[in-house]
């Protein structure tokens, strides 16, 4: 065989190998567009003084206009950090993209922008999927009672265990909801960046929920099983501010 149909071959098959990984590549990417997965929002700010007032009113006004004409946006959570009043996180949920873009174009939206949003500072936005999304039956609407309680989890997992971790939080969620009054949602979400990455999210009636729940025997199961692999767990009790949701949202990524 000469040089000139060696090199032919060679080239052939370099070909033929970029052709595969250009087609994976493409392949990953359409799955990544149908992901029929809910939309969630999550989002850390601080909130000047000055606009304190005006950023629960408005912010209200927002929130529980959205729960009422928008059937598609699924829940909207509000809490700050109970030592940094200043410091809040949003937590909200869509249907859809299409839900998404309905809320930002709805009238009251555009009215907390304009009076709040766009003045907020230090803004952090979480690039998030969801991995689980499960709620109370009954719609969920807390607003400034004082009392409602928000923990946030965040943690690496060892990528070879997230079947085990995400089935252990599971088992323990819908127990939670099925079980115990005080207790009223859980979400697990992952950065889309980097998959072992994951926040956990759970909404409780009051801080004696909250310590009912981390103390139950199925609680502590749960983490036993899941905690040799977890890295870098650190929990943050936030007060909720305005929690309010339709209710019965259930989602479980497979």
């Amino acid at each position: 065989m000469n040089k000139s149909s060696i090199k032919r071959i060679i080239l052939t098959m370099i070909i033929a190998v970029l052709g595969i990984i250009s087609a994976g590549a493409v392949s990953f990417e359409r799955q990544e567009a149908l992901d029929n997965a809910p939309v969630v929002g999550m989002y850390r700010f601080v909130i000047p003084s000055e606009l304190q007032g005006a950023y629960n009113s408005v912010g209200v006004e927002n929130l529980t206009s959205s729960m009422a004409q928008e059937p598609n946006t699924l829940s909207m959570n509000v809490a700050h950090v109970k030592t940094n009043p200043t410091t809040s996180y949003v937590i909200e949920m869509y249907k859809d993209g299409n839900a998404l873009d309905t809320h930002r174009k709805s009238e009251h939206f555009q009215k907390y922008v304009n009076e709040v949003g766009s003045k907020l500072t230090n803004r952090k936005l979480y690039d998030v999927q969801p991995m689980l999304l499960m709620e109370k039956a009954e719609p969920l609407s807390a607003i400034n009672d004082n009392t409602s309680v928000v923990s946030m989890t965040e943690f690496t997992i060892d990528k070879n265990e997230e079947d085990t971790i995400l089935k252990q939080y599971q088992l323990d969620i819908e127990r939670a909801i099925r079980d115990d009054v005080g207790y009223k949602a859980g979400y697990i979400l992952r950065d889309r960046n980097n998959k072992t990455y994951w926040y956990v999210i759970q909404i409780y009636s009051d801080d004696v929920a909250y310590k009912k729940h981390v103390s139950s025997p199925g609680y502590r199961f749960a983490m036993g099983q899941i905690q040799p692999y977890l890295k870098n767990s650190k929990t943050e009790v936030l007060q909720g501010d305005i929690l309010v949701n339709h209710g019965g949202q259930s989602f479980l990524r497979n």
